[in-house]
């Protein structure tokens, strides 16, 4: 039998320890070679990231949400954000040869990278308190301002099609 969360997340257990394996290889320099698998993963917590947003925002619309899945999508969102620094190792960007959408902005202004991921990651964290105090008002505002540290990064950090 399959864990329910994650399940529910999207995540697979073999994924998560493949991808952990791989930035941290990447990390140190030693896995120039595992670029697609990295960006594959990037994009997986991407589109994980996004889906439990999406759900913590429908539960937040109701009149009567449910708590329990407000908390998973709350701790989910908060784990991601924590992580979200290590899922672009030097070497995983445009030059590599692999498509993406992380802009150059990333490798080439770290600090201004760090600090948008320490916004994000304090937001999450609010939204992680007002779900543990099930204050729908609170965590109302903090889902809205947590979407708006995901939107600032989206305009600074992500590479846009001429569409854009």
């Amino acid at each position: 039998m399959s864990n329910p969360v994650t399940r529910r997340s999207g995540l697979r257990p073999r994924l998560l320890l493949v991808s952990a394996a791989l930035v941290l290889g990447a990390m140190s320099g030693a896995c120039v070679a595992g670029v697609p698998q990295i960006v594959h993963a990037r994009q997986d917590h991407f589109k994980t990231l996004g889906r439990t947003f999406k759900s913590l925002r429908d539960q937040i619309g109701r009149s009567r949400p449910n708590w329990n899945l407000v908390a998973d999508d709350a701790n989910r969102i908060e784990r991601l954000a924590a992580a979200l620094p290590s899922w672009f190792p030097a070497g995983s960007g445009e030059g590599s040869g692999v498509r993406t959408r992380a802009s150059a902005t990333i490798w080439s202004q770290p600090r201004v990278f760090a600090r948008a991921a320490r916004k994000l990651l304090t937001r999450a964290q609010a939204v992680h308190r007002a779900a543990a105090g099930r204050d729908l008002g609170a965590l109302r505002v903090r889902t809205r301002a947590l979407g708006q540290a995901c939107g600032s990064c989206h305009r600074r950090f992500r590479a846009h099609g001429s569409w854009w």
